[in-house]
C-alpha cells in the first residue's frame, strides 16, 4: 500500500478492514511497518495501517537537502492525515514512533481517540547548555554521513546477526524488519539497502524540558503505556517524572525487552483491544 504526501510517498502494511475503526501504527527508529506484522494479524476489529516513517522499509527518502528533524515526522504524519481526509482515529506508536505519536496526540487532540504507547514516554529532552555542542557534532555528522560510501549488505544472514548485536532482537524478529529495510536485485540477487542512510545521523537540537512538558500536558486522549520488563530504562524514568502531565494515563509492565510488541504480541494485541475500542 502506497500513499502519497507533497514531495514523497508513504509505504504503509494493512489487514485492509476498512469498515472497522482506523488504527494507526508508528514503528522505532531504524524499524519498518514489518515490526507490526505479528500484531496487525490479531486485530480486526480496526482498520490498521502501520506506515513506514520516510527513509524507512518502502517509504520516499527526503530529498538530498533535506534532513531527518523529529518535528517534521510529525509533520509527515499530519499530511497523510490530511490527505486521506482521516477525522478520528487511534494510535500505537514504538519507541521513535512513540515520541512522534505523543507528539501529534498534543499538536491535533481532536484527530486522536486513543493512543498505545511502547517503550516510550515523549520527546527525550537536553538543556539549553548542550545547544552549541548538539549542533556542532549534527554538522559533523552530515559531512561525514555524505562522504560515507554505503556498505551494502552481502547476504541477509550477516546483517540479522549484526542488527541482533546492537538490540535485544531475535534472529527471526530481527528478519521481519531487515527484509523490509533492504532490495533484492531479481537477476543477480545483489542486496541493497533501501533506507536513507542520513538516518543515522546526530539530531541537530532536542526539545528542553519546559518544551516536552508543554507538548506532554496538551494530550488529551486516554494513553497506555506497555514497557517491556528488559526494556529502556530511560523510558521508565520519564514515565515516573512526567505521570503528573497526563490527564488519563496508565502504564502496563510486560515481560521483553525494548521490541516487547514482536515478544509478546499476544498480550499487547489484547491491551490495544481493550484499550482502543
Amino acid at each position: 500500500m502506497i500513499f502519497t504526501i507533497p514531495n514523497r510517498k508513504i509505504a504503509a502494511l494493512s489487514n485492509g478492514q476498512t469498515n472497522k475503526p482506523l488504527l494507526l501504527m508508528v514503528h522505532g527508529w531504524l524499524d519498518n511497518a514489518a515490526s507490526f506484522t505479528k500484531l496487525i494479524e490479531q486485530l480486526d476489529d480496526f482498520h490498521v495501517i502501520a506506515i513506514d516513517l520516510p527513509g524507512h522499509g518502502k517509504s520516499s527518502h527526503r530529498s538530498a537537502d533535506a534532513h531527518y528533524h523529529l518535528l517534521d515526522y510529525v509533520h509527515d504524519l499530519h499530511c497523510l492525515v490530511h490527505a486521506q481526509g482521516w477525522t478520528e482515529f487511534s494510535i500505537v506508536g514504538h519507541s521513535l514512533g512513540g515520541i512522534i505519536s505523543s507528539m501529534y496526540c498534543a499538536i491535533f487532540p481532536e484527530f486522536v481517540r486513543r493512543f498505545v504507547c511502547i517503550e516510550s514516554a515523549g520527546p527525550l529532552t537536553e538543556t539549553e547548555s548542550t545547544s552549541i555542542e548538539q549542533l556542532k557534532k549534527a554538522i559533523i555528522s552530515r559531512i561525514d554521513t555524505n562522504e560515507k560510501v554505503i556498505k551494502h549488505p552481502k547476504d541477509l544472514e550477516s546483517i540479522v546477526q549484526s542488527r541482533q548485536r546492537v538490540s535485544d532482537l531475535s534472529a527471526e524478529n530481527a528478519m521481519t524488519i531487515l527484509r523490509r529495510n533492504i532490495t533484492i536485485d531479481a537477476q543477480s540477487g545483489a542486496i541493497k539497502w533501501s533506507t536513507d542512510k542520513r538516518l543515522r545521523t546526530i539530531s541537530s537540537l532536542r526539545l528542553t524540558q519546559a518544551q516536552a512538558e508543554n507538548l506532554m500536558e496538551g494530550i488529551q486522549c486516554p494513553i497506555h503505556f506497555v514497557l517491556g520488563s528488559r526494556g529502556f530504562s530511560k523510558v521508565n524514568t520519564l514515565i515516573a517524572q512526567r505521570k503528573a502531565l497526563f490527564k488519563d494515563a496508565k502504564s502496563t509492565i510486560v515481560e521483553g525487552g525494548h521490541h516487547v510488541h514482536m515478544e509478546a504480541d499476544g498480550l499487547i494485541s489484547e491491551i490495544i483491544i481493550q484499550h482502543c475500542s
